[in-house]
């Protein structure tokens, strides 16, 4: 199936405050098994592969779009600079491949966390989902996830106090 070079798609990103520290975000993200609980709905995440560390990086995401559009990816991660930025590339049948990006930076008692995706190439399907709304689909699909993100570290937050005061 013909693909097409990144500069014919546009960049799929959100952004969101988290409550908690950088090094703390990325401690959570690095455990890819933490995936499964930023995935809503329309998100999967069918496997998890381990490296030769032990420890996963990478997998297979399912995504369930409208109108019963289903796409499969194999996930990867490719670099990580502990605590601000993970990258990761994620391969679909035909062609389609994508480079995401975890950039974290301080923000006071906060990290401002953006998910980004930037496509490098795309099959003709994906051009065509992308233009019919598969952007401003997936945008919705980063923003559910980081705000599953912000409420697992405000969850630890809220218990923390409690668990203190028990002491």
């Amino acid at each position: 199936m013909a693909t097409v070079d990144a500069e014919h798609t546009a960049d799929v990103e959100a952004a969101a405050l988290i409550p908690a520290a950088p090094e703390e975000v990325f401690a959570f993200l690095s455990d890819l098994q933490n995936h499964w609980r930023l995935a809503d709905r329309f998100v999967e995440v069918v496997t998890l592969e381990p490296s030769e560390g032990g420890r996963a990086d990478g997998g297979t995401v399912r995504v369930r779009g409208p109108l019963g559009v289903r796409r499969t990816a194999a996930t990867r991660v490719v670099a990580a600079r502990e605590p601000r930025l993970m990258i990761g590339t994620a391969e679909l049948a035909g062609g389609t491949r994508a480079r995401v990006s975890w950039f974290l930076g301080k923000r006071l008692n906060s990290t401002r966390v953006r998910l980004a995706a930037e496509i490098e190439r795309a099959s003709l399907l994906d051009r065509v989902l992308l233009a019919l709304g598969g952007r401003w689909w997936l945008r919705r699909r980063f923003a559910s996830t980081l705000e599953r993100l912000a409420a697992e570290f405000a969850l630890g937050a809220e218990r923390a106090p409690d668990q203190a005061a028990r002491v």
